[in-house]
C-alpha cells in the first residue's frame, strides 16, 4: 500500500500501488502539474483530520476536484453522478517520489483527443 498526504497532512491517502499514473494535458491537470492513479472508489481510504475538502468543478461538472481547505494541495478527484461510473483519482505528486519510482506514466491527451497519444 502507497501513502499520499497533503502539505500540512490533514489529507491521507492509502491505496494499493497502480499499474501506470496518468499525465493529462487538459487545462486544469495542466495547471495542477497532476499524475493521476486511478482507482475504483473502495481501492482508497481517505482521512481528513479537520473540516472537510473544498470541491471545485469547472464545465459540464464531471469531475471534482478535492483540495485541502489548510494548505490547498489537490489531493484527489472523484467523477459526478452524472457520468454514470466510480472514480477515484489520486494526486500521485503527494506520494514521496521515492514511493512512485518506476511506475509508468502515460499521456493523455484531454485538451483535444480525449486519447492515449503513447498507444
Amino acid at each position: 500500500m502507497l501513502n499520499a498526504s497533503c502539505h500540512c497532512g490533514n489529507i491521507q491517502l492509502i491505496m494499493p500501488k497502480p499499474e501506470s499514473l496518468t499525465s493529462c494535458n487538459c487545462s486544469i491537470c495542466h495547471r495542477l502539474g497532476a499524475l493521476w492513479g486511478n482507482y475504483p472508489p473502495q481501492e482508497v481510504l481517505l482521512n481528513i483530520h479537520q473540516g472537510g475538502t473544498e470541491i471545485y468543478s469547472h464545465g459540464d461538472e464531471y469531475i471534482h476536484f478535492h483540495r485541502c481547505g489548510k494548505c490547498g494541495c489537490t489531493t484527489h478527484y472523484t467523477l459526478t453522478e452524472k457520468t454514470g461510473r466510480e472514480k477515484t483519482a489520486v494526486n500521485f505528486r503527494m506520494v514521496t517520489p521515492l514511493a512512485a519510482q518506476g511506475i509508468k506514466v502515460r499521456r493523455f491527451d484531454g485538451a483535444d483527443t480525449w486519447a492515449f497519444i503513447d498507444e
